[in-house]
């Protein structure tokens, strides 16, 4: 695995535009490539507030390693691609590739609940197939959600934010994740290692967001708790009955009764795929996540 290019100055090869996310581990801005004009994505540290110096060498740290952590997945085609790491006003930055499109957040908002099988099977299918390959290499996500998922103008999603990222089975020492998304053995240090069925429940969460505007046990509003009832009664009588068992195991409290890989939740997936050459839905999302699988074989 190479390195990541240290370029120094920031600013010195890439103009820095406009802020477009402010998320908890850096913030997201819009830069320029000087050289070749092109756009390209720069994650920042948070500016230092007025906490300790430590606290501020530790977030650079972290966002190095997130660096890292994306060298890893180089090749992935739905992971962007690791430019370099620079400074940018004293903050620590990464520079990435720019990914076209909308956040699947704001695509699923139009349109929710999406309940049509071959849409859910689209968007829980694609991810899957990234999952796949993130998990081969021995790394788990660690916060799915839609926020953190892109829609391409011709329906191929790509995956985000490796800054919870972590090595399979490594002990953690503090949560990782977003309330609501991240699974129970996420919300405190797991000295026995998170694993890749950690990210099978942020999957599961995406799934029943999408068709029952739900989270599971208490969601936002409140941490989970063992013993909370997964979702309300009418909730889970609204859930889609073709995805309704397997939202259900995805989402399981203990990690191992949940499927062991995204293989398995593909496989259930399967039979609702748009087939290859198929016409797009009558009431398709913008972009059309099912525009994908209408023109490509599914790779699992």
């Amino acid at each position: 695995m190479r390195e990541i290019e240290e370029i120094g100055n920031v600013e010195e090869l890439y103009e820095v535009l406009d802020m477009v996310g402010d998320g908890g581990q850096g913030d997201l801005f819009l830069g320029r490539d000087r050289r070749s004009g092109e756009r390209v994505a720069l994650k920042l540290q948070k500016a230092r507030n007025l906490g300790p110096e430590s606290v501020f060498r530790s977030a650079a740290k972290n966002l190095l390693v997130e660096g890292s952590r994306m060298m890893r997945l180089t090749g992935i085609q739905a992971i962007p691609e690791i430019i370099a790491t620079g400074t940018h006003r004293g903050r620590r930055c990464l520079v990435m590739e720019f990914v076209e499109g909308r956040q699947l957040h704001d695509v699923l908002l139009a349109k929710r609940p999406v309940r049509h099988p071959r849409t859910v099977a689209s968007v829980i299918g694609q991810l899957c197939e990234i999952l796949r390959e993130v998990h081969d290499r021995d790394l788990v996500h660690c916060d799915l959600k839609p926020d953190n998922v892109i829609v391409q103008p011709d329906g191929r999603l790509r995956l985000i934010d490796m800054g919870y990222a972590i090595m399979e089975n490594e002990p953690t020492d503090y949560e990782r994740g977003t309330l609501g998304w991240a699974s129970p053995e996420q919300s405190d240090a797991c000295p026995s290692g998170l694993t890749r069925r950690a990210d099978i429940f942020g999957l599961g969460c995406i799934l029943l967001e999408m068709t029952v505007m739900r989270l599971p046990y208490g969601g936002l509003e409140e941490r989970a708790e063992q013993g909370c009832p997964v979702l309300p009664a009418d909730r889970l009588a609204q859930i889609p009955p073709e995805f309704a068992a397997l939202a259900l195991w995805m989402v399981r409290w203990e990690a191992e009764e949940r499927p062991a890989d995204v293989r398995e939740v593909f496989d259930l997936l399967r039979p609702h795929l748009p087939r290859l050459g198929s016409g797009r839905p009558s009431k398709p999302l913008r972009p059309d996540p099912t525009e994908y699988y209408r023109t490509h074989p599914p790779r699992l």
